[in-house]
């Protein structure tokens, strides 16, 4: 009898290796590339929707509100939106135009867009106390703006221009300046306020026609200014339009407070500062601004360029502060703006500015 240990058994038929594990990753890419391509095409025809339904909502409001058919591009990673023949233009005459407007954004990160206006833009300029300023037609070699933080309460806008040369329709009615090497706006949340905005204000190389502030002032020379402030209340900002939101946020508390601001040309330096300015009831700016000239100077001329001294009130006041500001040295005195007025001292020199 042969024992059992003795019996060699048959090798087991081994099976074939599995390809699964060469193709699971490429299903796992594909199913990935599926879900971002219907996030993208979801996500293009939600943006492309909003878009629309904010055009209803400003035509809802009476404003004109037009541009040619937009479809979203930049599949996979991008948002891009090309519009033809914008015009947004508010019912009290203020808005823009433009050939194309070009927008975009990351398809991932669509809290942060960023637009430009590549054959530049015109502005309508409205009709401030009934008076038709006209429009302003600006071009340059670089236009661009960019909003984020959509997905906060309060918005962080940021505008630039480079090469910039504006020209009214309008000569009778000039712009603060007609060229500048460089402009920028700034708008952004306030670190410690969550209701107030901090704003800042740069041109760099500004020239101006005559009758316009850079021009009177500064008719030889280029000249830079700088303005920072912080505006507070700025959940009160709501309105049919400007106007109306200004008038809001002024009556519910409004006021700019830390503003200071440098103006330069050729050696001529302005320095102005204020706590507070808040606006009344009919729009005039009140608070006290010092100011702070040093270099050569007018200060007559000077005020006048300005805006600080009406050509009506010019004779007057003259005598009476060439007595009392230098004209050499650094020269400090104050501006304050009450009752629809601006006066030096006791003498009102003109009327307060009116915020549009």
């Amino acid at each position: 009898m042969s024992d059992t240990n003795d019996i060699t058994l048959p090798p087991k038929p081994q099976k074939k290796p599995s390809r699964i594990g060469l193709f699971g990753p490429f299903a796992a890419l594909l199913l990935v590339f599926a879900a971002w391509s219907a996030y993208w095409f979801y996500t293009a025809n939600q943006v492309q929707a909003r878009v629309l339904s904010h055009q209803k909502s400003l035509i809802n409001a009476g404003y004109q509100a037009s541009f040619d058919p937009v479809q979203v591009r930049g599949y996979p990673y991008r948002m891009y939106l090309d519009f033809r023949h914008v015009t947004v233009v508010s019912p009290v005459g203020r808005g823009f135009s433009a050939p194309v407007v070009q927008a975009e954004a990351n398809a991932y990160a669509l809290d942060k867009w960023i637009a430009e206006v590549p054959e530049g833009l015109t502005l309508f300029r409205g009709r401030p106390a009934g008076v038709d300023l006209g429009k302003l037609a600006i071009t340059g070699r670089s236009l661009k703006a960019s909003v984020s933080g959509l997905n906060h309460p309060m918005y962080n806008v940021a505008l630039q221009g480079v090469g910039l040369t504006l020209t009214p329709s309008d000569p009778a009615h000039p712009f603060t300046f007609s060229s500048a090497e460089n402009f920028e706006a700034y708008l952004r949340p306030n670190a410690a306020d969550t209701d107030a905005a901090d704003m800042l204000i740069r041109v760099i190389g500004a020239r101006g026609q005559p009758n316009s502030l850079v021009g009177d002032l500064s008719p030889q020379k280029p000249l830079s200014l700088h303005v920072e402030a912080t505006v507070n209340h700025m959940k009160a900002f709501q309105g049919e339009n400007f106007a109306d939101s200004l008038k809001t946020w002024s009556t519910n508390g409004g006021a700019i407070k830390a503003y200071k601001a440098k103006l330069t040309a050729g050696d001529l330096n302005v320095f102005t500062t204020a706590d507070t300015l808040t606006l009344d009831a009919t729009s005039h700016l009140q608070g006290k601004m010092n100011v702070e000239m040093s270099g050569t100077f007018n200060p007559i001329d000077v005020l006048g360029a300005l805006r600080l001294i009406s050509q009506e009130n010019m004779t007057q006041a003259r005598p009476v502060l060439n007595l009392t500001l230098a004209t050499q040295g650094t020269q400090r005195f104050a501006v304050e703006f009450h009752n629809g007025g601006a006066y030096v001292g006791t003498m009102k020199v003109s009327d307060a500015p009116i915020l549009p």
